[in-house]
């Protein structure tokens, strides 16, 4: 008996996890705002150049944070992959990854992420900023700079292309 509801507890628990991702451990928010942009950042892309979000201004984005660890993380990655290739020719829309702590670089090969990933291991700010608590996490941000949904858990590209549509 005690042997069954042991097993009970460990399904739920990874169900708990399948269904809601990755759980990070937050840190305190140290937000950036500026005008026309509601929560601006810059980071460092995995070459060491920098990026900041309020210089893309006018452009539908996509902001998925990930963990390296995190198996909803990489299956959300093929998906992601599709929706870049489709729009990256003609410039529509930005699909950009968010590593949060270390192993980044190697998820990023070991998974072909084909889009931009930025590293935010520092302090986990921009993270913060955008009330990251669970992984993945997506971020939809129209051509005004104006979030339009925040959505924490792993999306299918038919799900993606939903909150797209709202975007464009």
């Amino acid at each position: 008996m005690k042997r069954q509801l042991f097993i009970i507890l460990l399904s739920n628990i990874i169900m708990i996890f399948m269904v809601t991702g990755c759980i990070p451990t937050p840190s305190t928010p140290t937000p950036t705002l500026t005008p026309g942009m509601e929560k601006d950042f810059t980071l460092l892309d995995l070459s060491g150049k920098s990026f900041t979000l309020s210089d893309h201004l006018g452009k539908p984005i996509i902001l998925c944070f990930f963990l390296s660890n995190c198996p909803a993380c990489k299956n959300e990655v093929p998906h992601l992959n599709l929706v870049h290739q489709k729009y990256a020719d003609n410039d529509d829309l930005m699909v950009i990854g968010i590593g949060i702590r270390s192993g980044i670089a190697e998820f990023v090969q070991s998974q072909g992420v084909q889009y931009l990933v930025l590293q935010d291991h520092e302090n986990e700010t921009v993270s913060n900023l955008y009330g990251v608590w669970s992984v993945p996490h997506n971020v939809f941000i129209n051509r005004q700079g104006r979030i339009t949904r925040q959505i924490a858990q792993s999306l299918s590209e038919s799900g993606l292309e939903r909150y797209i549509n709202e975007i464009l």
